[in-house]
């Protein structure tokens, strides 16, 4: 009842839709979700993903493993829900995206043998003016579901980069080109390196060439979707 009570004075609403969220919905309501376009099974993703940045970086794909739960259309209701966790300061959703993402991980296999999970990092600049780093929100999400370490130690953002959408798939790997530093780890042998959204490879690239560079021998990713080919 108090919880009903508080719904009724406080009513919260879809992100997408703006219509009200009934008892057990939480940021989108389930008809909005239904309209994600959902990957189905681990394995998929896996394949797409790799077939994907394969494809822009000369038939190789220097991953362990990969996993997007959602493919990114543009105009989509997942767009807009995206755009909400990323700008308009809902940190706690890219949490639950990372809840999801990590329960979904597990679907595919008991536990993922990593190390532990790095978020790609904002530099210091962007992330005083957007307050928060939605990746870093993913990570602790993912970390909280999978029960590893989250390091955000691991990796710096040391070259304020222009944003990349718009850009061309050469144009984005320019763009983060030497834009990742990383701090020596020598006893991290397989690491998860989580974005947002993939969208050509090339910001994953530069930050997992920054941590091999640092030692981390075997590196997996991870992020909430992975955009279509239009």
């Amino acid at each position: 009842m108090l919880e009903e009570l508080l719904h009724l004075l406080c009513p919260n609403v879809c992100i997408v839709c703006r219509k009200g969220l009934v008892p057990g919905e939480k940021y989108c309501c389930s008809s909005c979700m239904e309209e994600f376009d959902s990957f189905s099974t681990p394995s998929a993703s896996d394949a797409m993903l790799r077939h994907t940045i394969a494809s822009r970086f000369g038939g190789t794909f220097n991953f362990e493993k990969g996993w997007c739960r959602y493919l990114f259309h543009k105009e989509s209701s997942l767009q807009q829900a995206l755009h909400a966790m990323k700008y308009e300061g809902l940190f706690n959703l890219a949490n639950s995206f990372g809840r999801q993402l990590g329960a979904w991980m597990l679907e595919g296999c008991n536990s993922p043998d990593i190390d532990c999970i790095v978020p790609v990092p904002l530099h210091s600049l962007k992330k005083i003016e957007r307050s928060y780093n939605q990746s870093e929100k993913i990570a602790e999400g993912i970390a909280a579901v999978l029960h590893k370490p989250l390091r955000r130690d691991l990796l710096k953002r040391v070259r304020n980069t222009r944003s990349q959408t718009g850009l061309s798939a050469a144009a984005r790997k320019k763009n983060v080109d030497g834009a990742f530093q990383a701090l020596p780890a020598p006893t991290v042998r397989h690491l998860l390196l989580v974005d947002d959204v993939v969208t050509t490879g090339a910001t994953m690239a530069a930050a997992a060439a920054a941590l091999r560079s640092g030692g981390a021998e075997r590196i997996s990713i991870a992020a909430v979707a992975l955009a279509a080919k239009e």
